[in-house]
């Protein structure tokens, strides 16, 4: 007993320790030190609380010493405590000495301050610029071919749509009036975001005026419905033009010539449509070169409610114009991202000077790298925690920092008092909490479910005296029995009796096991709310790379999407699996993967270590069985023949 209680206390804290821990190394790093360090203070001006917001850090000679740094900033590197940021480096010019640079920030409270530190100034550092761990969405046009995971595309009369060099263009190139070439995003985005593309127009024909350009957001299913969409016309894109149409509210405004950009041909430059919500009605606004242009802000009424706030895909477009077969050309797109955007962007102030980075000096040391797997909205992020020991306030905010919104908590009728402070500690954080209830491997199916049974009312007694109650319940489907008629009538049963003692007040959340040959998720989704797939077992099977995970949970995912349901993909790491470099690529992998997949609602990391010890034995098992009546008995009569055949030897 001493040796288990001693192995959960090592497990636990070895699972702080990778929470916790400091060390001196930043990812990517090439080898090398880190000379330089820069405090950067963010202040919220939007009266929001902005999560995973991507914020612009410009730098120039009067704040930042580029020759301290490498040629192209490959070696910039942001942290935010111990978590260290994401990136992407729009623009660097040694030079002029200027540099703009999108950082996702985790978390800025409203009206608070977020501060981050930024290092540089090592030569070995390898690049770790990333516009697609950045922004919502990102293609910077890299491969051969348009990317139809990102992009839907569409052509008629002479259009075009080609890829080459690291730029898109949308061609229009015949002699036919109305040419068209355009593409739309797989992906839907919610109000509050903005587009932004590095483009510029080359004319082909006779016709000086060119393609027109439209960009912005439209309807998934009929770009006519809703838009809201910036459309540039004539030599120089001297005519600019809203087009905005809200299916919901009736309403369409085309407002024609509100500003002229004055773009010569063939230059880049780069363009935003922004679209947010300010007063419960939406808003419009443009952007040139990153500077808003005021002449083209427009906002909603009630009487004109002209602005969508329903989700939409991103959308570019060129076409030749009706009245004229001669103005041939394209547009051309070296990039395109999709952002957050609130009206009253976040304030960056920087440090007056750097800190020069001293050997063993831990207050400039850079922080361990710790995973930043912070989930698209409306996506969830879980961890399986067994035992709270070793968890404080700085433990728990380190995970919600890392991006987790989620714990499934092990509990027990035992135990379930001195979770509370964790519980609530946890809700202060931003996270749920489910009740984590473990089956007993050693029992039968029906003891398992009086067992789970007992402790759901054990859950709901505690919630209701509570101050920080659990948000959903966690349990195990039990396996299909082989009679198909009475197949999964067990687990069946099982969540209808939870639902019953709950009174369906409470989600539920039920783990698929690895090695499930038979499913009961359809007979149960009526009753779930989130199917959990584990990818792993007590067993010692356990997938840990994309394709092997995506291969051996393809039949139940597909279950689970026939059903309606969602589902969460639970991944095993090891003790020293939990770095930037290998849990946070798979999770984000697994993210990117599963992003067009209604059923994919995100996923959950566990230490195996601690899986297998609390499931090796149930933590409701008190009394170690003889495999034999009366064998213990035999066992203490051979020991007292021992002890004495010892004693006479001596």
């Amino acid at each position: 007993m001493i040796q288990k209680i001693a192995l959960y206390t090592f497990v636990s804290l070895l699972f702080v320790f990778v929470f916790s821990q400091t060390g001196a190394a930043l990812t990517y790093s090439g080898g090398g030190e880190w000379n330089f360090s820069e405090d950067i203070t963010i202040m919220e001006n939007s009266d929001q609380n902005l999560v995973n917001y991507q914020v612009l850090l410009v730098l120039n000679s009067s704040n930042f010493n580029f020759s301290s740094a490498s040629p192209a900033g490959e070696d910039i590197r942001f942290t935010s405590g111990e978590t260290q940021l994401k990136y992407w480096i729009e623009e660097w010019d040694l030079q002029k000495e200027t540099a703009s640079i999108w950082v996702r920030v985790p978390y800025i409270a409203a009206r608070g301050n977020a501060k981050i530190t930024m290092f540089y100034g090592n030569p070995l550092a390898i690049d770790a610029s990333s516009g697609a761990s950045t922004f919502e969405f990102f293609d910077d046009f890299a491969g051969p071919n348009i990317n139809f995971g990102k992009w839907d595309r569409y052509y008629t009369g002479g259009g075009e749509i080609d890829i080459n060099g690291g730029m898109l263009k949308l061609i229009v190139p015949k002699f036919h009036p109305e040419d068209v070439s355009q593409v739309k995003s797989e992906e839907t985005f919610a109000v509050n975001s903005m587009l932004v593309t590095k483009r510029k127009k080359v004319t082909t024909g006779e016709d000086s005026r060119g393609p027109v350009i439209e960009q912005g957001f439209v309807d998934p299913h009929n770009e006519n419905r809703n838009q809201v969409i910036v459309r540039t016309e004539l030599q120089n894109e001297t005519y600019v033009s809203w087009v905005l149409e809200n299916q919901k509210g009736d309403a369409r405004y085309f407002p024609k010539d509100m500003a002229s950009l004055n773009v010569p041909e063939d230059t880049w430059y780069t363009t935003g449509v922004a679209w947010y919500v300010e007063d419960e009605l939406g808003r419009v606004a443009f952007f040139e070169d990153g500077s808003r242009v005021s002449s083209m802000d427009l906002a909603s009424t009630e009487e004109a409610n002209y602005v969508p706030i329903t989700d939409m895909k991103a959308y570019l477009f060129a076409s030749t114009y009706s009245d004229v077969s001669k103005n041939m050309g394209y547009a051309a797109f070296d990039y395109a991202y999709v952002r957050k955007f609130v009206p009253e962007e976040p304030a960056v102030i920087m440090a007056t000077a750097a800190v020069l980075m001293q050997e063993n000096d831990s207050e400039t040391t850079p922080a361990p790298v710790k995973i930043n797997i912070a989930p698209p909205d409306g996506k969830i992020n879980a961890i399986r925690i067994f035992d709270t020991a070793g968890y404080n306030d700085s433990t728990i905010a380190d995970l919600k920092d890392s991006g987790l919104n989620l714990v499934m908590l092990r509990v027990d009728s035992g135990n379930i008092w001195s979770l509370e402070r964790f519980v609530k500690n946890a809700h202060d954080n931003g996270m749920q909490v489910y009740a984590m209830l473990l089956s007993d491997p050693e029992r039968n199916t029906e003891d398992n479910s009086a067992s789970v049974r007992e402790a759901v009312d054990s859950v709901m007694d505690y919630n209701n005296k509570s101050l920080a109650g659990f948000d959903g319940i966690n349990i195990a489907l039990n396996p299909c029995s082989e009679d198909p008629e009475t197949a999964c009538e067990d687990s069946l049963m099982l969540v209808e009796g939870i639902r019953e003692s709950t009174n369906s007040s409470l989600p539920l959340a039920v783990d698929v096991p690895f090695s499930y040959d038979r499913s009961a998720i359809g007979e149960v989704s009526d009753h779930v709310e989130i199917f959990v797939i584990l990818t792993y077992d007590a067993e010692g099977n356990s997938q840990d790379s994309t394709a092997n995970i995506v291969d051996s949970i393809a039949a139940k995912m597909g279950e689970i999407r026939a059903a309606g349901g969602d589902a969460l993909i639970s991944v095993a790491v090891d003790d020293d699996f939990m770095t930037d470099e290998n849990v946070q690529e798979l999770l984000e992998r697994l993210q990117d993967y599963y992003a067009q997949d209604p059923a994919f609602m995100g996923t959950e990391i566990v230490v195996y270590s601690e899986y297998l010890d609390y499931t090796e034995v149930s933590p409701a098992t008190t009394e170690e069985s003889s495999p034999v009546p009366g064998f213990d008995i035999i066992l203490a009569i051979a020991a007292i023949f021992v002890l004495v055949f010892t004693v006479r030897k001596k």
